[in-house]
């Protein structure tokens, strides 16, 4: 590759500087890219001077060659898409009424990088990969920055598969005969309760979205390469693979939003799987953008002063290519 392509962590991660708009039509920058993707652990970061005028249809068209983007998955946040298409605003922006049109969390900046390793205490950050209760996953995510903080903001990435190498066999054995239930019930139920008002599934919709098990440990299907896996707000029991669950849990996990005991097997490695062997920080500046693999990484939303600066984020959701 012609461009300047430097690691973020090892080889977990790179940035391709001096991108412009005209390269991500290139066929051959859009292979050589995706290799780069594969190559480091699914995380790859690109920058360039004119790549915050990018436009929607052509964000659209770069990410398209990491996976189909999702289409559905915008139920009460139709308001939030940009131009109509399935890429979700992100942020503290408003319309010219005032009325805000992104997708909003607050959550804690970091004090300093120390704040990037999980902490037991607080729960925080919210490492996670996406969606695992989806009966089909996201593969992963593509992330466009129009409008910058000159602080905060921060995407932390986890590296997955090098944290599973760097466990002793016995107990990466152990993960390998486990599966974490995840079910969208127990998510939004748990979400409700520290957001009230927070919308939860009826009887009908509970019975249209069943759990989804995923493994805690997954085998990238192009790579080859493992990872940990199944960590998401949705997961509400690790089991032994097959394992029949009773509806009496699955009642108390979907309709009180109590997370079973058994999950701690996957919390209680945060710790490890988040130290800065494993992560990267992305600072993000006006027109960057990210490509995440969720096969084989995690990551956290970081905190900025909202109140005084706009954050604007275009973010679109990637699906296995059926093609």
């Amino acid at each position: 590759m012609a461009h300047k392509v430097n690691n973020l962590n090892g080889d977990f991660g790179v940035i391709i500087e001096g991108v412009s708009r005209e390269d991500l039509c290139s066929s051959e920058f859009r292979q050589q890219a995706h290799q780069l993707w594969i190559k480091n652990g699914g995380l790859i970061g690109l920058r360039g001077i004119d790549l915050n005028k990018l436009t929607s249809n052509e964000l659209m068209d770069w990410s398209a060659h990491f996976g189909d983007v999702d289409h559905d998955n915008f139920v009460a946040r139709e308001d939030k898409k940009v131009d109509g298409l399935p890429i979700l605003r992100i942020g503290n922006t408003r319309d010219e009424s005032g009325k805000s049109n992104s997708n909003f969390s607050k959550v804690p900046a970091l004090r300093n990088d120390n704040d990037m390793r999980y902490n037991p205490k607080t729960r925080r950050p919210v490492w996670h990969t996406d969606s695992t209760f989806r009966r089909e996953p996201p593969i992963g995510s593509v992330f466009h920055c129009r409008k910058a903080p000159p602080s905060g903001g921060e995407t932390l990435f986890a590296d997955t598969r090098s944290s599973l190498k760097k466990l002793d066999p016995e107990h990466r054995k152990k993960l390998e005969e486990l599966e974490a239930v995840c079910s969208l019930a127990h998510h939004d139920k748990k979400i409700s309760l520290y957001s009230p008002g927070y919308p939860t599934l009826n009887e009908k919709e509970r019975a249209a979205n069943p759990p989804n098990r995923v493994p805690l440990v997954l085998h990238h299907p192009v790579s080859g390469e493992a990872a940990i896996y199944g960590l998401n707000s949705s997961t509400c029991a690790i089991v032994p693979k097959g394992e029949i669950i009773s509806a009496t849990d699955l009642d108390v996990w979907d309709l009180e939003g109590k997370e079973d005991d058994s999950v701690k097997i996957l919390r209680d490695l945060l710790p490890f799987m988040t130290a800065p062997d494993f992560t990267v920080k992305w600072t993000w500046q006006e027109g960057d953008i990210v490509v995440w693999d969720n096969r084989c990484t995690m990551h956290a939303a970081t905190g900025f002063d909202d109140k005084n600066y706009i954050r604007e984020m275009w973010r679109l959701t990637l699906l296995q290519s059926n093609s």
